[in-house]
């Protein structure tokens, strides 16, 4: 995953954690904190169709980005999502006040998740990324064992299929690439009821941030071979292996 990416999901997983609490201020943060990730997305994308095309010039580019208004308005119409127009400008002034205002304001979780459903619609419609409810769960327990490292952690897992033939999994706890390479078989065969080809296995780990050069996972694949953790005949999980993995990651 991108760097600039792995930020956003970050920062909108927190804005979830910080919505699910009883601290009225976490929830006024966790507005703030999706109006800044609809704000850079809506940046980024500018940079390529708006910059990046000769349709402003640098200097009326970096002018025009400094307000919002005109940034939504020049850059989401040129995109699947320019509906979503209004409803920002909206939310980006209630925003201002949370942030500005002298006198407290309060947000309910309502206002947070229709937010947090429109940047992911951005993420979606503008940048095709999707995220499903699943693997968002599995980021917020991450997140949140990054916010506390003396708690407890919990192992959570989740896998989804990807545009084509692969899978992306997510965990809550890191993971080692030895262990990334089971897990994508472990996954493979749950999402596709079959084994991955080398290919789809290699796929798989980059959309699963594991991104191995080939002549290092050779020598992972013979060494969990060699353990019998591997089938030696393809890319799936001999049966040691896949009771290991369960009981490594709580997988069922």
């Amino acid at each position: 995953m991108e760097i600039w990416l792995e930020d956003v999901a970050q920062q909108l997983s927190l804005a979830r954690i910080l919505r699910d609490s009883d601290v009225v201020p976490g929830k006024r943060i966790a507005m703030i904190l999706v109006d800044n990730v609809i704000e850079f997305l809506i940046k980024v994308h500018g940079e390529d169709i708006i910059y990046g095309k000769k349709i402003l010039n640098k200097a009326e580019w970096e002018k025009e980005k400094r307000y919002f208004e005109s940034l939504v308005e020049r850059v989401l119409p040129k995109t699947k999502a320019s509906a979503h127009s209004k409803p920002i400008l909206d939310f980006h002034e209630l925003r201002n006040s949370l942030y500005h205002s002298t006198v407290p304001l309060s947000v309910n979780e309502t206002m947070i998740n229709d937010y947090l459903a429109i940047a992911e619609d951005l993420l979606k419609q503008i940048f095709e990324i999707r995220i499903t409810e699943e693997e968002w769960k599995a980021r917020v327990e991450k997140t949140k064992s990054k916010l506390s490292p003396t708690a407890a952690k919990s192992n959570l897992v989740t896998f989804a299929k990807t545009d084509g033939d692969g899978i992306r999994f997510e965990s809550s706890s890191p993971v080692k690439d030895r262990h990334a390479i089971l897990l994508v078989m472990y996954g493979f065969g749950v999402q596709h009821g079959r084994a991955p080809s080398y290919d789809e296995l290699v796929k798989s780990l980059n959309h699963s941030a594991h991104a191995i050069k080939r002549d290092t996972l050779s020598v992972h694949l013979s060494k969990l071979r060699a353990k019998d953790l591997v089938q030696r005949k393809d890319y799936s999980l001999t049966a040691l292996g896949r009771k290991w993995l369960q009981g490594k990651f709580g997988l069922t």
